[in-house]
C-alpha cells in the first residue's frame, strides 16, 4: 500500500533493507577483524584500540562463565559512560547473558526493584556508586558484584574537562570484584554460546509503567541489529565518521546511536562520563567529531552558550537529537553558531531507538521525519485505537516494525494491551502531513519528558507516599527553559504531620530516594486534591492552575 511518507523518501535510499541475522557482539568481532589498530574509543585521551577492545571483551565473557554466568542469565550495569561500560557490554552478550541497564541516577529504591524484577545475579558498577548496592544487597539476588573506577581508563593527564566524580581515588571494597583484575587474569577466550538472533534477548531495557511498577522491553539481538543496521544506512555513517558520546549509555539512544552503530562501522568514539559543555565543546574540536547526538537541553544549551562561536565545530556534519522535541526557535541559532542543521527523530525503548527521523536531503524542523526502513505507522483514534484517522487528525501513533520488542518481561497482559497485531501502541498523540511528516503533540498516558528522560506520574507518586507523611500526591509537569519540563507535586500530608514537614525537608527526603530528573522541583501542600465522581485525580485543574 502506498503510504504518505513514500513521496518524501531519499532518492538514493532502498525503502526495505537485508538484515544479518547474528548476534550483535558478531560487529565487534568484525570491526576488531577488520581494522584491529584502529582507534576505537577515546576517553579524556586514553586510546583504546578495536583489537584491544575485542579482547577485553573477549576476556570479560570468558571471566563471566567461570563465575558461573550461562545463557539467559541478567547481567546487571550500573554505571556512568566509561570505557567498562562498552567491555562489559559486549562480554556479557558473548557469554551469552541478557544485559539489564540501569540508570546510575536511581537511589536505592529504584535500584533494588530493578534488580529483583529482572532477577539479576551479576552486577557491574562503579566505586562510588556501590554504597548504592551494598545497601540493598541483601534484598537482592545478587551473588556477583564486579567493581571498577574511572581511574582505571583515565590518563594522568585528561585531555577534556573531567567531572569531580572522576578525580576521586579509586576504592575497593570487600565481597566484590575487582573488574581489571577479570581483565589479568582470564584469557580472551569467550564461551561458545548458541544465539538465535531472533528469539533470544540481549536486554531488558527499563523504563517505568504507568503504574509507577517496572517494566521492561524484552529486545532481542535481531531487534537491536535492525535498528543498528538502518540507523548507519539512513545517516550516511561512513568508516571515517568520529562519533561525540555524551548521552548516557544504558538508555537507548545513546547505546544505539553512538555506541553499537559506531563499533558496527568503525568509527571512533569520543566518549564523555556525563553533560559538560565545555567538555563537548571542547571534544568536537579537538577530535575533529563529525557526528554528535543529542538532546534537547543539551541542543539548547550549545545554542545559547555565548562562548560556543569561539569554538572550531566545522568538522560536524550531523547532529541528531531524540528524547524530546527541540523549541522551534533553537533549530536557527543551533546551525547558526555550530554550522550543523539539527535533525529531530523518534523512538522508544520498545523498539531500541528510532522508528522515524527526518530525511537528510529535506528535513521538516518540529517534525520527527518519517517512518524508517521497514516500519508502518498509523494515527488511530484514541477510543479504540482501531481506526486509522486522516492526515491532519490528531490521534495516537502506532508502530509495526522488525524492531518492535518480544513483549514486557513477565507481564503479558500489559504486552497483550501494548502490542496488537504486531502493532505497538505507543501512547504519544501525533498527527501526520501530507508528505508522511510526523508531529508529536501531546502524550497519552500521564508522563513528563525532564531532560529528555521519561519520567511517569504514577511511579513518583508511589515513590513521595513512602514517606510517612504524605497521604495523597499528584504529579503534573510545570514548563521549563532548561529541562522543557520540571516535577511539580501537590501533596495532602497526613493530619498528624501537618506543621511537622515542610515542603524543603519533603524535597530532600526526595533527592535520596529517586534520581534527580524525578524529582519534584517545587512541591505545594494542599488541603485535598480535586476529584471526578469516580473519585479519579482531576490533574487539568492542577495544571489549569498553574
Amino acid at each position: 500500500m502506498e503510504r504518505p511518507w513514500f513521496k518524501s523518501w531519499p532518492k538514493d535510499l532502498p525503502r526495505s533493507l537485508d538484515y544479518p541475522e547474528v548476534p550483535i557482539f558478531t560487529f565487534l568481532d568484525n570491526t576488531a577483524r577488520r581494522v584491529p589498530k584502529k582507534k576505537a574509543v577515546i576517553f579524556y585521551g586514553y586510546e583504546i584500540t578495536y583489537g584491544e577492545l575485542n579482547e577485553w571483551s573477549d576476556r570479560f565473557a570468558n571471566a563471566l562463565a567461570s563465575m558461573g554466568v550461562k545463557k539467559g542469565d541478567r547481567v546487571g550495569l550500573f554505571l556512568e559512560n566509561c570505557p567498562q561500560f562498552i567491555i562489559a557490554y559486549y562480554g556479557a552478550l558473548k557469554a551469552g547473558a541478557i544485559l539489564v541497564p540501569i540508570n546510575p541516577m536511581f537511589k536505592e529504591m529504584e535500584v533494588e526493584s530493578q534488580l529483583n524484577d529482572s532477577g539479576t545475579e551479576t552486577l557491574v558498577t562503579l566505586d562510588f556508586l556501590y554504597p548504592t548496592i551494598k545497601n540493598v544487597r541483601r534484598n537482592t539476588k545478587l551473588r556477583n558484584i564486579i567493581v571498577t573506577s574511572y581511574r582505571d581508563f583515565l590518563p594522568e593527564k585528561p585531555t577534556l574537562p573531567i567531572h569531580i566524580s572522576m578525580e576521586y581515588e579509586k576504592e575497593t571494597f570487600p565481597e566484590t570484584t575487582e573488574f581489571t583484575e577479570l581483565l589479568k587474569k582470564y584469557e580472551a577466550k569467550p564461551p561458545k554460546v548458541n544465539i538465535n538472533p531472533k528469539e533470544d534477548l540481549a536486554l531488558l531495557q527499563y523504563s517505568s509503567g504507568t503504574t509507577g511498577e517496572p517494566k521492561a522491553a524484552m529486545l532481542t539481538h535481531y531487534n537491536t541489529v535492525v535498528n543498528i543496521v538502518g540507523g548507519v544506512k539512513w545517516a550516511k555513517v561512513v568508516e571515517d565518521d568520529i562519533v561525540l558520546s555524551v548521552l548516557p549509555l544504558f538508555h537507548v539512544l545513546g547505546m544505539q546511536q553512538t555506541m553499537n552503530c559506531s563499533i558496527y562501522m568503525g568509527n571512533t568514539i569520543v566518549l564523555l562520563s556525563r553533560f559538560d559543555l565545555e567538555a563537548i565543546l571542547k571534544g568536537v574540536e579537538m577530535y575533529k567529531c563529525t557526528i554528535m547526538v543529542s538532546i534537547a537541553p543539551i541542543d539548547q544549551a550549545i545554542a545559547t552558550y555565548p562562548y560556543t562561536k569561539s569554538y572550531d565545530l566545522s568538522s560536524l556534519r550531523l547532529c541528531v537529537s531524540g528524547g524530546a522535541p527541540v523549541p522551534l526557535s533553537v533549530f536557527e541559532k543551533f546551525k547558526e553558531v555550530t554550522g550543523c542543521e539539527l535533525l529531530e527523530g523518534y523512538g522508544l525503548s520498545e523498539t531500541i531507538s528510532q522508528v522515524t527521523i527526518n530525511p537528510l536531503d529535506r528535513p521538516k524542523r518540529g517534525s520527527v521525519g518519517i517512518p524508517v526502513f521497514d516500519v508502518d505507522a498509523k494515527i488511530v483514534d484514541i477510543e479504540t485505537g482501531t481506526k486509522e484517522l486522516a492526515l491532519g487528525e490528531e490521534g495516537e501513533i502506532i508502530f509495526k516494525g522488525p524492531q518492535v520488542m518480544k513483549g514486557y518481561w513477565n507481564q503479558p497482559e500489559l504486552t497483550k494491551a501494548t502490542i496488537r497485531d504486531g502493532w505497538i501502541y505507543t501512547g504519544d498523540i501525533a498527527r501526520m502531513d501530507e508528505d508522511g511528516y510526523i508531529y508529536i503533540v501531546g502524550r497519552k498516558k500521564e508522563m513528563l519528558i525532564v531532560s529528555g528522560y521519561k519520567v511517569w506520574a504514577a511511579e513518583v507518586e508511589q515513590l513521595l507516599k513512602k514517606h510517612p507523611a504524605v497521604y495523597q500526591a499528584a504529579i503534573v509537569g510545570v514548563p521549563d527553559p532548561q529541562l522543557g519540563e520540571k516535577v511539580k507535586a501537590y501533596v495532602v500530608l497526613r493530619p498528624d504531620y501537618k506543621d511537622r514537614v515542610t515542603e524543603e525537608k519533603l524535597k530532600e527526603w526526595a533527592k535520596r530516594k529517586m534520581a534527580d530528573y524525578k524529582c519534584p522541583k517545587e512541591i505545594e501542600f494542599v488541603n485535598q486534591l480535586p476529584r471526578s465522581g469516580s473519585g479519579k485525580i482531576l490533574k487539568r485543574m492542577l495544571t489549569h492552575k498553574i
